[in-house]
């Protein structure tokens, strides 16, 4: 949970330090076959991440819990995770989420409320190094 957290705070100072929208780029990427036990690896860092977000030092909005979803991922050799975002009209609201698809399922988030948001194809989150 410690390099939850740690990821958390990186993907926090990633998103304080651009300009708006520059976490965001429109190239496609490379989705890659996963291994039996990858799945359920990426669902335990997954919680990790969840938990380091309710209990940490702060409460990540979307985009940073699942950016950082995304570097723990690389981090840990599961290749092949998409960070992904939505947006929604409610009420005359507009409103967007991101999270993290991998082997074609959610991780890391209730597929029910993502279901209620419309992907963005052509949408990815940009690497930072």
């Amino acid at each position: 949970m410690m390099r939850a957290q740690a990821a958390l705070l990186r993907a926090q100072r990633d998103m304080r330090s651009l300009p708006t929208g520059g976490m965001v780029r429109d190239d496609p990427v490379d989705v890659a076959v996963p291994g039996t036990n990858q799945v359920e690896d990426a669902r335990r860092i997954a919680l990790a991440v969840n938990r380091a977000a309710a209990f940490g030092v702060f409460r990540p909005k979307c985009l940073v819990r699942s950016r950082a979803l995304r570097k723990m991922l690389d981090a840990a050799g599961i290749a092949g995770a998409q960070v992904r975002v939505g947006v929604q009209l409610t009420d005359g609201r507009f409103r967007a989420h991101a999270w993290v698809e991998y082997a074609g399922e959610v991780v890391g988030d209730d597929p029910a409320a993502v279901a209620r948001f419309v992907p963005m194809p052509d949408i990815r989150v940009a690497e930072l190094e």
